[in-house]
């Protein structure tokens, strides 16, 4: 039998980690092991966790408006320009 590991987290840090983990395609158990035992953790560089805080800022508020039942009828084209411009200014 192998042995378990049990955390306690809020809903909210649930989620957060499962976007993580999906992000990387993989699941929360390979996301976990990767981040917390190989040694290339270790040396995971700041413009990769700079990288991944601005895609959570960005898809962070059109998830919530889809989890609300907000529809965009934008095309990628141009939701990618409001980003472009938006991070310019």
């Amino acid at each position: 039998m192998m042995p378990r590991l049990s955390i306690d987290m809020t809903q909210e840090q649930h989620k957060r980690l499962e976007e993580l983990a999906a992000l990387r395609g993989q699941s929360i158990k390979e996301y976990v092991l990767e981040r917390t035992l190989s040694s290339q953790s270790n040396e995971t560089s700041l413009t990769e966790i700079a990288a991944l805080q601005q895609l959570d800022a960005l898809l962070k508020p059109r998830i919530e408006a889809a989890e609300r039942g907000e529809l965009s009828h934008k095309t990628f084209a141009q939701i990618k320009q409001e980003a472009i411009t938006s991070a310019e200014s």
